[in-house]
């Protein structure tokens, strides 16, 4: 059996798992939010967006890239993985502390502009929210680079339980406030990030962070190059969601807020294909292999465009019955979200592409004129057409960045940018990963070959998994 076929073929089942647990994710995500809309009103839930907005900017800002640097030092030197956890860990650390400085000073220019009030509770929310999310990220992408994907998979749906449940408790029973809501988000992050530290002290013997000078000036080096592009992209994706309050109405920031969460139902093929494809071209053998990004992309765009006319096909009854008559009025602005979905789930696979061959810098110059596209179309749009605008204005961003990083990636790997695109043949294949997931004993057993030019991907992939899953190469953990 070759390497090359077994590595496909975890990752096609890793995919298939971490989709799943996405929508998991979402789907308790999704409860939380009507428990939300049920028991706060609209300009309460805009409250909430804002602080939960702050919350991630912190996060993203203060992380440092550090995810970007575990992944792709562990996939370049496995043979070194104790000293690059105990590294990264300590300059997580590090990000803790500036996580929490900059949620201060960042909440007061945040309330003065955006909420024309200052709310402490609602920054020490942030605060929470800002370092679970840090600590979750960093220890997840440590998992990723060490090849415990199944853990990785095990931490998002405890993510998920955590942050519903404690949206029911929080918002039931302690504090009916966008303080509170944004605590239990928070605090569902917080609960796996711990969890997932007792697997990663048990794959690598120790906790011990280490403060390395020659590794974390390396790792800084590259993560800060590809969190620039990280920092843009949250603009591109969360920019709206505090442009929307200061340029319009708390009401209309509310009902904005829950059309964004919905639409994220559909992003969530993206998102798990693109965390898995990182770490899988950064330890490929071959450099110039293009073969798996192309088919992550075909097949993700698939499952995309299926779900988003699926959901869009159901939007106004599913606003209204779940969240309430007055989150109707978000209809056609989800509509345009669920649409914007396809050319972000495209740049979320070839930024993937890109870093995972130790080229961030040039995701984060894609995303850069998507950020200067986000805010210029949000000023001009959001003040004409209100929370339409603003769904608009994200399509245009995604669009554009999904252009440059084609570009991109064209010049960096050569590959065939047709072969990105869906083709029929597809259908069978995401069929095929979706029964082997389910059913690995279904397939025949015996010696598997890599797939050809005629064969299915699919079939590829089944097999592997009926032959005993996950090969690592020799020397990782």
């Amino acid at each position: 059996m070759s390497d090359a076929a077994n590595r496909r073929g975890s990752l096609g089942s890793a995919m298939v798992a971490l989709t799943a647990a996405r929508l998991a994710s979402v789907l308790a995500t999704f409860l939380a939010g009507v428990v939300a809309a049920r028991l706060l009103d609209p300009a309460a839930l805009g409250v909430s967006g804002v602080g939960l907005t702050l919350g991630w900017a912190v996060a993203i800002v203060a992380n440092g890239g550090l995810n970007i640097s575990a992944i792709y030092f562990l996939g370049r030197r496995p043979e070194d993985h104790r000293r690059i956890v105990a590294a990264i860990l300590g300059l997580a650390l590090v990000a803790l502390g500036v996580a929490v400085v900059l949620t201060g000073a960042a909440g007061l220019v945040v309330g003065n502009l955006v909420l024309d009030q200052q709310t402490p509770l609602l920054l020490v929310a942030a605060a929470v929210m800002a370092a679970a999310t840090i600590g979750y990220e960093v220890v997840g992408s440590l998992l990723l680079g060490l090849e415990r994907r199944r853990a990785y998979v095990w931490a998002d749906v405890s993510r998920s339980v955590a942050t519903f449940g404690l949206t029911l408790v929080i918002l039931g029973l302690v504090s009916r406030t966008a303080e509170g809501y944004v605590l239990a988000t928070g605090l569902g992050v917080a609960v796996p990030a711990l969890a997932t530290l007792l697997v990663l002290r048990r794959v690598t013997g120790s906790l011990r962070p280490r403060f390395d000078r020659a590794l974390s000036r390396d790792a800084l080096r590259l993560g800060l190059a590809g969190q620039v592009g990280n920092v843009l992209t949250f603009l591109n994706l969360r920019l709206d969601l505090l442009l929307v309050p200061a340029l319009l109405r708390l009401d209309l920031a509310g009902i904005y807020f829950v059309a964004t969460r919905v639409s994220e139902v559909v992003g969530q093929a993206s998102t798990a294909a693109s965390s898995m494809l990182f770490p899988h071209v950064a330890g490929q053998s071959d450099p110039n292999d293009t073969t798996t990004t192309e088919r992550t992309s075909r097949l993700t765009l698939l499952a995309t465009g299926v779900v988003a006319v699926l959901l869009a096909a159901v939007s106004p009854f599913v606003l209204s019955l779940f969240f309430g008559p007055v989150y109707r009025r978000g209809t056609q602005a989800l509509l345009i979200l669920l649409a914007s979905m396809l050319p972000l789930a495209l740049a979320r696979i070839l930024a993937a592409d890109l870093k995972g061959r130790g080229r961030p810098g040039l995701v984060s110059i894609g995303t850069g004129i998507g950020a200067i596209l986000t805010v210029i179309a949000d000023v001009t749009l959001i003040p004409l057409l209100g929370i339409e605008g603003a769904a608009l204005a994200s399509l245009l961003a995604y669009a554009g960045t999904a252009v440059i990083l084609l570009g991109c990636y064209r010049r960096v790997s050569g590959g065939r940018l047709l072969a990105l695109l869906p083709r029929p043949s597809d259908i069978r294949d995401v069929i095929a990963l979706v029964r082997a997931r389910l059913r690995p004993s279904a397939a025949p057993a015996g010696p598997v070959e890599s797939a050809g030019p005629g064969e299915s991907a699919a079939d590829d992939i089944t097999a592997v998994e009926a032959n005993g899953g996950t090969v690592r190469e020799a020397g990782r953990s």
